[in-house]
């Protein structure tokens, strides 16, 4: 392993946000939303015109049973995620924190497919493999080389293994641009192949292109 980062997860592209709408088989739209104080507020005065106390541009979706989705920017690079139903049941929280994992892992799948493109753009295979905590690509003629990412709650785990030398920041570029605030801090811990000078064909062509 060439090295190890570690930083929060964010919400961070408007066309990757659209894509895994679409992953999960939903039609995204634009749309003005308002937040409310209270649901009573929310049924009450938006029916008079009341705007809610701040209003946000979002993406949106709408599941078949009837749950909103809504990936509010709250300032420039910066989204959220928030999913409501008109009329509330029992269940519908654990429903909604399964479709919050479900549209966090659809927005880094598609993180993965930018970096996969950019790999193969090069002329190098690369593949991904899902695992129970994320993802993995593997790319080289063996599929030697790979990236795992992994993510817990809002915490992402990304490894790069068997490549040697710098070119495995380039690698991840992609994924932490996509996948963390400009403002967020990388922790990154260093492994001795990083400050070996690779010979290896796939990995000069990898530096060159990159």
């Amino acid at each position: 392993m060439s090295h190890c980062t570690k930083f929060e997860f964010s919400y961070v592209n408007e066309e990757a946000i659209a894509k895994a709408f679409g992953k999960m088989g939903l039609s995204p739209t634009t749309s003005l939303v308002s937040t409310f104080a209270s649901d009573f507020s929310k049924k009450v005065l938006s029916k008079l015109g009341y705007l809610g106390t701040q209003q946000y541009r979002a993406i949106c979706g709408q599941t078949a049973d009837g749950f909103n989705l809504f990936v509010c920017q709250i300032e420039a690079g910066s989204y959220k995620l928030l999913i409501e139903r008109e009329n509330i049941s029992v269940n519908d929280e654990a429903i909604m924190d399964d479709l919050a994992l479900s549209f966090q892992k659809a927005y880094i799948s598609v993180a993965i497919d930018e970096t996969i493109k950019r790999i193969e753009a090069s002329g190098v295979p690369a593949r991904v493999k899902e695992t129970l905590q994320g993802f993995e690509i593997e790319f080289g003629p063996r599929y030697e080389y790979g990236i795992h990412v992994t993510f817990t709650g809002d915490a992402i785990t990304e490894e790069v293994h068997g490549v040697k030398g710098d070119i495995c920041t380039k690698l991840t570029e992609e994924l932490e641009a996509l996948l963390s605030s400009p403002m967020a801090e990388l922790v990154t811990e260093w492994k001795p192949e990083y400050t070996v000078v690779h010979e290896e064909q796939t990995l000069q062509i990898l530096s060159a292109n990159f």
